[in-house]
């Protein structure tokens, strides 16, 4: 099954005061660390979606094997920069997996979780739960990518998953990291703390 991965990196990192995915993570920084995470996964392709500071995290990551496409509206929100990247993405795919560009905490294993869920099971949207709350990455089925392209900008995602929820498959994961992303610097310092914690 051939699952493309779609990182949306275009925000305006407001609530930070300063652009999150060129924040020092680990041995990298936020953006590197889920692009190596996902490069390690069972994903066919990584798509990375900027906006406004794209200059310099394309700098940062021109050296991976990925793809990256400026969204010229990012102030249009999160839903433009991921039809902008679907609209880019290879027509050959089965599905995408829409990532989040402040998750560095994200893991390979959730990753493989899901395609192998859409390997067994024959519905659309495949979301990450941990003790019952969902959370990301989402992987979509490639039959849903007109609707998502379709969809007004002053709705998001989460309306198609509102308008069809006989086609949510649950994933339950045992890492509560698929609840977790970086928006304000409490965020930041707690998943440096744990991250922290994790190599020790």
């Amino acid at each position: 099954m051939r699952i493309g991965a779609l990182v949306l990196a275009a925000g305006d990192s407001r609530r930070m005061g300063r652009n999150k995915q060129m924040l020092p993570y680990g041995e990298s920084t936020v953006i590197e660390t889920i692009l190596r995470v996902l490069q390690k996964s069972p994903v066919d392709g990584v798509t990375v979606v900027l906006g406004r500071s794209w200059e310099e995290v394309w700098g940062a990551i021109d050296g991976l094997d990925v793809e990256m496409f400026v969204n010229p509206r990012p102030e249009n929100g999160m839903l433009s920069s991921v039809q902008w990247g679907l609209a880019q993405m290879r027509g050959d795919l089965d599905g995408f997996l829409i990532v989040l560009g402040d998750q560095p905490q994200i893991r390979a294993e959730t990753v493989a979780a899901l395609i192998k869920a859409a390997e067994r099971h024959p519905k659309s949207i495949f979301v990450p739960t941990y003790q019952g709350r969902r959370g990301h990455p989402v992987l979509f089925r490639a039959s849903l990518k007109r609707a998502i392209l379709d969809l007004p900008l002053t709705s998001g995602l989460n309306r198609l998953l509102a308008e069809h929820p006989e086609q949510i498959q649950e994933v339950e994961v045992d890492s509560d990291t698929v609840l977790k992303d970086i928006d304000t610097p409490e965020d930041y310092r707690r998943a440096l703390e744990e991250a922290e914690g994790a190599q020790g």
